[in-house]
């Protein structure tokens, strides 16, 4: 009996330690760029695009997750942005390459860290159709570009 107990308690040690493991990974997209945007009004945004590699301003590698933002601002450290039907914070793609994307059905971004002009981190769970989910961590630098919306 008490072999059991021990057997019992070792696996679930083990299953914690892989759930924990799995939801604190970095997803395959972890790098990225962040910067200012417009909204689909030509109101402001920030849009942040998520590579599978370190990214430089200007320049995308391919594939990529397309985010944009325009519900909330300023965004604040600890704020968690939801994308659903039906709602309007903005969207979150996922795309082989520049002009071929597929939009996702519903997620979650979650900023741990935001520093306006600077960087930002968090964590991302993004739904698509046939119930596939991408999820990860991700740490993001500041490009400044002028924007001008209107």
């Amino acid at each position: 009996m008490r072999c059991r107990i021990q057997a019992v308690f070792a696996t679930v040690i083990a299953a914690v330690a892989i759930a924990t493991t799995a939801i604190s990974a970095p997803g395959p997209f972890s790098y990225g760029t962040i910067q200012s945007s417009c909204a689909p009004w030509d109101g402001p945004a920030i849009g942040i695009t998520l590579t599978t590699r370190p990214a430089e301003c200007k320049r995308t590698s391919e594939p990529f997750l397309s985010i944009g933002i325009w519900r909330g601002l300023p965004v604040q450290a600890g704020q968690v942005v939801k994308f659903a039907p039906g709602s309007d914070a903005g969207f979150a793609s996922r795309c082989k390459k520049e002009g071929d994307c597929e939009r996702a059905q519903s997620g979650t971004i979650t900023f741990d860290r935001y520093e306006e002009g600077s960087s930002a981190s968090g964590r991302y769970e993004l739904h698509f159709k046939g119930e596939e989910t991408l999820s990860g961590t991700f740490d993001v630098k500041w490009c400044q570009e002028r924007v001008m919306c209107g």
